[in-house]
């Protein structure tokens, strides 16, 4: 009944939004200063007063003139080039893409990858609930999805992420959704995540925020940029941050450290030259536990286990490491149509952690760890491990812009390349000291790792190059065509793969501003490791066709989309049926979807909206593995819907209060084989804002009602506690 109203709430408040975008629409006035006549006197007042008038000069800011990385005012973005690595018009795009936003970030008060991707369609933004070891997310229930920034592929910097990105360093974070290699070389079939870093501005902007909140949280935040002489040929930008807080989870803390620098210099017209440096430190205690179905998902016989239980050693558990990244890009015009871009980046990072986790297979136990299905303990397993990463990606573009007849051409033509060394050294897992859940005590465990060398001690060598040609044709005013062609060849130690990707798409530009599109679009991913007769893996592939519509009016700043598609993941590993502990592959993954999402920035108000139906299914596999054959893969719901509406209150004499409220409902999710399925559930967003001159205040309330919720449950038999409710209070100020 409860997962009905909510389900119902939702669907409200968005029919509500639907309606409120097609009434607010023709109602839509100019405000004063943007040809708008201003109220009060007519225009003839001022010569009749004997008042001298200056004419109206309308200072216009860099934010108006929308580039595909510049700043957006409001949450409806105009341009992107995550799918084409050329500053296209989204409309222009044959595939499904969201650009989110610093305004929505910032008025969401996103602390999070997490958060920020919970509205957005395709996304299953909290696979993993609390889990804050990386940055885990699935695009379209394909794998995990992968993260570009600025464009360059971000591995992962060591087994379990070490380092997570930092949402306040970025101008937007776009979502491309479907397979992506000809523009990202080597990724899962869901999709990729493109990090836009803030970048120098030619306008001066200084903007210091303060937060506290829920849990003991504390956060100064800095983002200063404008131009350092008097032509404005070299800007600046600095960011930074430093949080000291807590978590929901006792004991479990969470600091950073965060500073990013840069300079754009143009020394003439036509060369740009940005560099940049950033340094990033993080420390936090472990957020999940690895529970077991009981306590959390089934009864227990001492009642459920509670959200905030800390299943380490206070004085012994941490995760974090250390990044040092510096790079540049340089962007120089040759000629009139063409355009030659390189960018470099280089990182170091250390990073490790020490951490436990229920024994969730004994079930409960008493205080010698013995079974007892009465008992209050659990079993507990320590780990460690240490990490290094040495990342280096670089690309070289050259991008023409052509007439051919009653054709215009934007040609891509370029190379990019990927290093990244990684070492790693672990201790095996071990008995610790059984914990009372529902009464924790600690202190009882020695440290066994004091002293010792690592157990084991590993190291890889990932070197990735790809060659890309790529054509965006358009045919008069009307029919854009896109098709691209990538080869990319990579090499882990001593095993190459290679692969050659292709896209194709096509889209009709009608009035007023319906763009309906179809395309093809393929992935690979290189699969490491043997069968048991020692052939080595083929990459995994991802094939995609997608069709859709989409609504971008020129005159008014909404974005309305949507698409249907079918993707298949090919070539998954599956288990061998003969001989035990080695894979085959022969799994196969079929993903059917239709996805709904709209964007508005109106005059009084701000709107994000999705609505996703995610039919992911293993649709082949190996005879021993049947188990898994049609069923739903595992914490992806079928269903998700969100919506967040912001309203400014200036028409009632409140010009600086505004208020925004969000609704995010995913349907129940099961644990791959259909056996075993958690709830679904409807959480509140709320915001409340004032602004006056240079001053902001703001209260953001996440999980309003305080639900205490699971995020999913494997099948191996542990589940993943969701967020529960989080206030902060930010205090800013703008100069």
């Amino acid at each position: 009944m409860k997962n009905r109203l909510g389900a119902l709430l939702f669907w409200l408040l968005f029919a509500g939004a639907v309606t409120l975008v097609w009434v607010a629409i023709p109602v839509q006035a100019a405000a004063p200063g943007d040809g708008a006549p201003s109220p009060g006197l007519p225009a003839s007042s001022a010569a009749a007063t004997g008042e001298t008038t200056l004419p109206v000069v309308r200072v216009k800011a860099a934010a108006d003139k929308e580039t595909a990385t510049s700043p957006v005012t409001g949450y409806a973005a105009r341009r992107s080039a995550t799918a084409t690595k050329t500053d296209t018009p989204l409309n222009e795009v044959p595939q499904s893409i969201t650009v989110i936003t610093a305004d929505q970030i910032k008025d969401q008060n996103a602390q999070t990858m997490q958060d920020v991707l919970r509205y957005t369609a395709g996304v299953r933004a909290e696979m993993y609930g609390l889990d804050n070891r990386g940055d885990w997310f699935s695009l379209r229930g394909g794998s995990e999805g992968s993260t570009l920034l600025d464009g360059l592929r971000l591995p992962l910097s060591g087994w379990w992420g070490v380092m997570r990105n930092e949402p306040f360093a970025f101008e937007r974070i776009e979502v491309l959704r479907g397979p992506a290699s000809v523009v990202a070389g080597q990724n899962g079939p869901g999709g990729v995540v493109n990090l836009v870093s803030k970048r120098p501005q030619a306008e001066a902007l200084h903007d210091v925020e303060l937060q506290f909140g829920s849990h003991g949280h504390k956060q100064l935040a800095a983002d200063l940029t404008g131009p350092l002489n008097l032509d404005g040929s070299l800007r600046y930008r600095l960011v930074a941050l430093g949080k000291d807080s807590n978590t929901q989870v006792d004991h479990a803390y969470d600091e950073r450290s965060f500073v990013a620098p840069s300079l754009t210099w143009q020394p003439v017209p036509g060369t740009t030259l940005t560099v940049f440096a950033e340094y990033q430190k993080d420390r936090s205690g472990n957020t999940n536990a690895f529970l077991g179905y009981q306590g959390t998902l089934l009864p227990a016989p001492h009642g459920p286990i509670s959200p905030s239980l800390f299943i380490g050693e206070p004085d012994w558990d941490w995760y974090g490491g250390e990044r040092k990244r510096f790079g540049w890009r340089l962007e120089q015009q040759l000629g009139e149509h063409w355009t030659l871009r390189h960018s470099l980046r280089r990182d170091r990072i250390t990073g490790g952690m020490r951490s436990m986790y229920a024994a969730w297979w004994d079930g409960f136990v008493d205080a010698g760890g013995n079974p007892d299905p009465n008992g209050t303990h659990m079993n507990r397993l320590w780990y460690g491990t240490d990490n290094q990463a040495r990342i280096g990606n670089a690309d070289l573009l050259l991008e023409g812009r052509l007439t051919l007849g009653s054709t215009r051409h934007t040609v891509l033509m370029g190379v990019d390349t990927m290093t990244n060394r990684n070492a790693q050294g672990y201790w095996n897992d071990g008995d610790a000291t059984p914990l009372d859940v529902y009464h924790p005590v600690y202190g009882g465990f020695a440290d066994p790792m004091a002293g010792t060398a690592p157990d084991v001690l590993d190291s890889s060598h990932v070197r990735n190059t790809g060659l890309l040609l790529q054509d965006q044709v358009k045919f008069g005013d009307r029919f854009v065509l896109v098709a691209g062609l990538r080869h990319d060849r990579a090499r882990t130690g001593d095993v190459r793969d290679s692969a050659t990707s292709k896209n194709l798409g096509a889209v009709w530009l009608a009035d007023p501003g319906w763009s309906p599109y179809a395309s093809y679009s393929e992935s690979f991913d290189p699969t490491a490791g043997s069968d048991a007769d020692g052939h080595l893996f083929k990459p995994k592939r991802g094939k995609q066709i997608e069709a859709g519509l989409k609504w971008s009016p020129a005159d008014r700043p909404i974005n309305a989309s949507a698409a249907v598609y079918r993707l298949k993941e090919l070539n998954r590993l599956a288990p061998d049926p003969v001989r035990v502990g080695f894979s085959v592959q022969r799994g196969e993954v079929s993903v059917k979807g239709l996805e709904l999402e709209m964007a508005a920035h109106l005059r009084a108000w701000d709107l994000v909206g999705h609505y996703s139906y995610t039919d992911a299914v293993v649709s082949r596999t190996t005879a021993d593995d049947v188990r898994y054959l049609g069923a739903q893969l595992a914490g992806i719901p079928k269903h998700q819907a969100a919506l967040w509406a912001l309203h400014r209150f200036g028409a009632y004499g409140l010009p600086g209060l505004k208020a925004g409220l969000g609704v995010r409902h995913v349907a129940r999710t099961g644990d791959g084989t259909d056996s075993v399925f958690v709830p679904s559930y409807t959480l509140v967003d709320a915001l409340l804002a004032y602004e006056h001159q240079a001053w902001r205040v703001a209260l953001n309330v996440t999980n309003l009602a305080n639900k205490t919720y699971l995020a999913s449950c494997l099948e191996r038999g542990d589940c993943w506690f969701g967020s529960q409710r989080r206030a902060v209070v930010s205090v800013a100020y703008r100069w």
